[in-house]
């Protein structure tokens, strides 16, 4: 990738962010960070220069799907990619679910710039 690319983590757990953050910077992304899905929503709205975004599924207040969906309502082209072990689960939907993909937790760094370059290409 040629170009910085920006990405935004939305998981309410500073720790997540911080490791992911440094996954981020070390593999030269620009990385912007929001607590709560309220708050992923308003820098989509804010920031032009969003390209993907990594989002926990079970976070107070409104969660990674109500947040997804609301962030693909403003833009159906951003990629969303979900981090959590709860979509991992049996239970839970994938199919109908507006993710564009999945990672697991812990992260694993080479899978996540592996999935970041195949959505961001």
């Amino acid at each position: 990738m040629s170009e910085k690319k920006h990405i935004l983590v939305v998981d309410d757990l500073k720790v997540n962010f911080l490791l992911i953050k440094s996954m981020l910077l070390r593999n030269g992304f620009q990385v912007s960070w929001a607590d709560n899905g309220y708050k992923a929503i308003d820098i989509v709205k804010q920031e032009h220069d969003i390209n993907a975004v990594l989002m926990d599924y079970n976070m107070p207040g409104i969660d990674g799907l109500e947040t997804t969906i609301a962030i693909k309502t403003l833009k159906p082209k951003l990629k969303v990619i979900s981090h959590s072990t709860f979509t991992d689960m049996s239970s839970f939907d994938r199919k109908n679910a507006p993710f564009d993909d999945y990672l697991p937790k812990p992260i694993n760094c080479k899978q996540l710039i592996s999935l970041l370059e195949k959505h961001l290409a």
